[in-house]
């Protein structure tokens, strides 16, 4: 992958096919950003109706130039694409970006002649980018190389970007600029026919140069191909992703409450997650972001100190750090008093620092550098109220150079004039600067993050294979599995399962009960019963056989009067104790087996507290699951209650994973609940719903 994209991203030469003289066209903005961009290598307009454009000699086609091309950017009209790209493959051009539009995104007709025109490119070994694309950018100084039509030009800098939206890839670019956001390559890959954002994260991912990547996906392009380029780049530096469609449209109807929660956005959402891929919801979110990465070294822990010359701001910040999971850091009290001799008897020296609007720029250079060079301060927040004495640009002057020495990030937030920031980033030094508080700490926030993110790998995919779901694959079995034979995969992957009789008639579920031991629960059997509860077709709490034998006659009569026969009981030991989960699988069509845990029972269809990833997943991997739960604290100890064994339940959900992971059949399921009961004391499956498709 590496070698077939160089001539795209680091071409010596570039054909430019369908370029115009006319100064309102985009071919003539795509020639001007390559000579104001100083492109290192040769550049051959290509044009029958014209000799020389901008002062270059013009060619009549690609065979006229006569020497070896590395790129060639195609901005001919449509009808004319399939015509050049077969000049491109007789003059051995390497690499092609297509600008024009008019392909798949046209309609069928469209669609058919980028078919055609993939299968000539990969016939001959020639990648290309696009169609329907604004071109390519690497700032390297080697190359320096603008192939868009971008009006405005992308600054150098460690951050790479790649875009599905042309449109939105230049409103970027023109906001980075503002920002002070510089970029090392961009990459619009427009309807990604050929090259997609995979290939483009495997190059990035050899570039010693990039810090941190940014993403503008509409899509996943082989998400499972995804997952693993994206899990390996993120290991070295944060990969940003602001994914467009989250609406709930497409939610499909499932009998199985894993299946109804498993919205349109959720499985996006978990494959990013396991990626590591930190997922924003805003532009703004990820310009902000990106602009820490790019100025700030990976933070250590999540102890933030904040040093501002404002009150209020600093209890906004303090709120923030609260929200997104950071920590307060607690100032060594060396580190109070040498800031008690600096600052007036009435600032505040504890965390916040308050160093009061009188404060000066040599007061934020000093304060600053004694809380980051405290071993309790992980990274800092600074905050800056146009100040009285001295200028906010003095004020970052006097930031930048302890910021810079210390090892440690700094957000930098300054309330002041917006002429104040085009100046702020043109300093030496200078940290990420942000207009508001919660801006920077949430940009502090995603690196924490990335740095704290589990590596995958990490815990076990255990084994599993079933005798008796293997058995219903074979025969073609469609449609959910009995209880018994659901209980069966069940104990066969080593999930424990609450002892139980499968039986035919009310006498012979008196008798299991008294084998299975009382109390027990009652549960009726047949075609159409899934959701028992709703149905009536469960009794809990039977203490005797008489128990059961009314339960069950009152069962039969229920269920017959809306049309449902019961087919046979079963029974099974009630479980004291544990807190109710569940742990499911579905299937989605893109992305494949899916694993839910959540908080159980009938409440996991009120509460919907769940969290997906892409399956298999290892054990730790659940535990990152649970600890997204609102309800996870359910799980420790509280009022007298010991703690849950997590570790038997992130085993279980690891091996129903694997299950559904080996298993295509396998469509959607979920044991609910599953009860885990306390610590060394393991899990136990009550309920169990399989459902197989061919």
């Amino acid at each position: 992958m590496i070698t077939s994209l160089r001539p795209i991203l680091q071409p010596r030469s570039i054909a430019l096919a369908g370029v115009s003289s006319r100064p309102d066209s985009l071919s003539i903005k795509l020639l001007d950003n390559l000579l104001a961009a100083g492109f290192t290598g040769e550049i051959f307009p290509v044009n029958p109706r014209a000799s020389t454009i901008r002062g270059l000699p013009c060619f009549p086609s690609l065979a006229a130039i006569g020497t070896p091309v590395d790129l060639a950017v195609l901005m001919v009209p449509r009808h004319l694409v399939l015509p050049t790209v077969d000049e491109c493959l007789q003059a051995n051009v390497k690499g092609v970006v297509v600008i024009t539009a008019g392909f798949r995104e046209g309609g069928e007709e469209g669609a058919a002649l980028e078919r055609e025109l993939v299968s000539r490119l990969r016939a001959c070994g020639v990648r290309m980018v696009g169609p329907n694309c604004m071109g390519v950018i690497n700032t390297a100084p080697e190359i320096r190389l603008d192939a868009t039509f971008s009006p405005t030009p992308a600054l150098p800098g460690p951050v790479a970007f790649a875009s599905h939206s042309g449109a939105l890839g230049v409103a970027v670019l023109e906001a980075a600029a503002e920002a002070g956001l510089g970029f090392s390559q961009f990459v619009s890959v427009g309807n990604s026919a050929d090259v997609n954002v995979n290939d483009v994260l495997e190059f990035w991912e050899h570039d010693e140069r990039i810090r941190a990547v940014m993403l503008y996906l509409e899509s996943l392009d082989e998400p499972r191909r995804f997952l693993q380029v994206a899990t390996r780049l993120s290991a070295r530096m944060p990969v940003i992703a602001l994914k467009a469609g989250r609406s709930a449209e497409g939610q499909r109807a499932a009998s199985s409450h894993t299946g109804a929660l498993a919205a349109a956005d959720t499985a996006v959402d978990a494959l990013l997650k396991q990626a590591g891929v930190l997922r924003v919801a805003t532009l703004s979110e990820m310009f902000d972001v990106a602009l820490a990465a790019q100025g700030c070294p990976p933070p250590r822990g999540r102890r933030v100190a904040v040093v501002t010359n404002a009150g209020g701001p600093a209890i906004v910040a303090t709120d923030a750090l609260a929200q997104h999971g950071l920590e307060l850091a607690a100032l060594a009290e060396e580190t109070r008093q040498q800031l008690r001799s600096l600052l007036p008897p009435e600032a505040a020296v504890g965390d916040p620092v308050d160093m009061l609007p009188s404060a000066r720029p040599e007061d934020y250079r000093r304060a600053l550098g004694l809380v980051l060079a405290d071993e309790g301060v992980d990274a800092a927040v600074t905050i800056t109220v146009t100040p009285p004495q001295g200028s906010a640009l003095e004020v970052a002057r006097a930031i930048a150079a302890p910021a810079s020495a210390s090892g440690k990030p700094v957000a930098s937030v300054f309330m002041t004039a917006a002429s104040f920031f085009p100046q702020a980033h043109r300093i030496a030094g200078m940290p990420p600067v942000y207009r508001y508080p919660e801006w920077g700490v949430r940009a502090l926030a995603a690196l924490v993050r990335h740095a704290q993110r589990r590596p995958r790998g990490a815990g076990e995919v255990p084994a599993v294979a079933s005798a008796t779901l293997a058995a219903a694959v074979a025969r073609g079995h469609e449609g959910y599995l009995s209880q018994a034979e659901a209980f069966a995969v069940l104990e066969e992957i080593g999930v424990a399962v609450a002892p139980w009789r499968l039986v035919q008639d009310v006498e012979s579920a008196a008798e299991a009960a008294a084998a299975v031991g009382f109390p027990v629960a009652l549960k009726g059997e047949g075609a159409g019963v899934v959701h028992k509860s709703e149905l009536g077709a469960v009794a809990v709490g039977l203490a005797s056989a008489a128990e059961v034998r009314r339960a069950g006659e009152e069962m039969q009569r229920r269920l017959a009067a809306s049309g449902v026969t019961v087919r046979g009981f079963l029974v099974q030991r009630m479980v004291a104790g544990g807190r109710e989960v569940i742990v499911g699988v579905t299937r989605d069509a893109a992305v494949g087996p899916m694993l839910m845990v959540g908080m159980g029972g009938v409440a996991v269809e009120v509460w919907k507290d769940v969290a997906f990833r892409p399956a298999p997943v290892t054990t730790d991997e659940v535990a990152e699951m649970l600890a997204e739960l609102r309800g996870a604290v359910l799980l420790e100890a509280f009022r007298g209650r010991p703690a849950a064994d997590v570790a038997a339940l992130a085993d279980a959900s690891a091996r129903l994973a694997a299950l559904a992971a080996t298993v295509p059949q396998l469509v959607e399921g979920d044991v609910n609940p599953l009860l885990v009961l306390e610590r060394g004391h393991g899990c136990v499956a009550v309920d169990v719903r399989l459902c197989l498709a061919r």
